[in-house]
């Protein structure tokens, strides 16, 4: 399929531009200051906390958090610490390793098929499936054949972009901003006689795995079950960690409560949620018999979402959470072509989200919906 030529002129590493239209120049000077105007409240809430960035996951959406970098490196907003799960991981992965905005979008940009991420014939997972079929008749079941696509693809091309832009994968301890994402860890596959062998979250991190290198971290966090193959660390395997939070909100909010290094200062975490929420799914973006499982399991992830929100979200306590909502348009799993677009309207919608006193509008109508579930459920 080939790529939606007609937002290939946008580029985050341009922005801003108001209104941001074919040919409109990047404001510097008075007006540049003027459009900073308008972010004077978020600005001027953050001044008095530390910011914790949270991404969540989002399959091929995932450009759709570099637009949000971008909006956040315009108000020149310090982040001490990323979280991400799944795709989330991805980017916050990439971004804590040291990538510059402008260079996530080239990465994002440079995506233009998903044979390159996956492996041959990505778009038909038919084939796959029936390659996979003949494996398994030869060969006794394994985690590592567990999934439509190999991760042999993925994880050498996250190798290649960390040895081109940071020189090689650094460990977790490495990293120059303390990153974490999440993971599901499912056991060790072997027979247990004890039956004491217990699924639970796991946490990469500096703290917990400092010698985990951040390639094998992400590779565990976005281990899509059915489309991946859980990823092996240590003798146990992991899959995504969308599973349990999609949203790494009360992973940031357990970190702040418990963990020295936050020192219990006012923390703000701003949460980027790429799932699709309440929106309908409609069939013309059913474009891969996966996108279907992807939307389902985003409707589940809503409700986990927002009862952390109405469990983590406490300002007066000294926590809150900024939720952001940037994604606008279905991006499946195959859609690389979408991704231009996806990167534009994100940024555009963040800066409706962000601008204003309404920056918090969001993260009360979430507390709401679920404090009503709660209370009627």
């Amino acid at each position: 399929m080939p790529r939606e030529r007609e937002f290939d002129w946008f580029s985050l590493a341009d922005q801003p531009q108001d209104p941001v239209t074919r040919g409109a120049a990047t404001l510097t000077g008075p007006d540049m200051y003027r459009w900073l105007e308008r972010f004077e409240p978020i600005r001027r809430y953050l001044r008095r906390r530390r910011v914790v960035l949270v991404l969540s996951g989002g399959g091929m959406a995932m450009p759709c958090h570099v637009s949000v970098l971008r909006v956040l490196e315009l108000l020149d907003v310090p982040v001490d610490r990323i979280y991400g799960t799944s795709a989330g991981a991805v980017i916050g992965g990439l971004r804590a390793a040291g990538l510059s905005v402008e260079e996530l979008e080239r990465v994002m940009l440079d995506i233009t098929d998903p044979d390159d991420l996956f492996g041959f014939a990505a778009r038909h997972p038919a084939m796959r499936l029936m390659a996979g079929e003949v494996v398994r008749a030869v060969a006794p079941p394994s985690f590592e054949r567990a999934g439509i696509y190999g991760a042999t693809r993925l994880e050498g091309y996250l190798t290649d972009l960390l040895d081109r832009y940071v020189g090689g994968v650094p460990a977790m301890s490495e990293l120059p901003v303390p990153f974490s994402c999440v993971s599901f860890d499912i056991g060790t596959g072997k027979p247990d006689p004890s039956r004491n062998e217990r699924t639970t979250k796991r946490v990469f991190s500096a703290v917990n795995t400092p010698d985990v290198s951040l390639a094998d971290a992400i590779g565990a966090s976005m281990a899509i079950p059915g489309t991946l193959p859980p990823k092996e660390i240590g003798g146990r395997f992991h899959i995504d960690g969308a599973t349990v939070e999609h949203l790494p909100i009360a992973t940031a909010y357990h970190d702040w409560r418990t963990k020295p290094m936050f020192g219990r200062h006012r923390t703000a975490a701003i949460a980027v949620d790429l799932g699709y929420g309440g929106r309908a799914l409609r069939e013309e973006a059913l474009s891969h018999p996966l996108d279907l499982i992807f939307y389902s399991n985003s409707i589940k992830s809503r409700a986990i979402t927002d009862y952390n929100l109405l469990h983590c979200h406490h300002p007066r306590r000294g926590f809150s959470t900024i939720l952001l909502r940037p994604r606008t348009i279905s991006v499946g799993i195959c859609d690389v072509d979408k991704i231009p677009r996806a990167m534009k309207t994100a940024y555009e919608a963040t800066v409706r989200q962000l601008c204003g006193r309404g920056f918090l509008d969001l993260t009360e109508e979430h507390i709401r919906r679920a404090a009503a579930f709660r209370a009627h459920g």
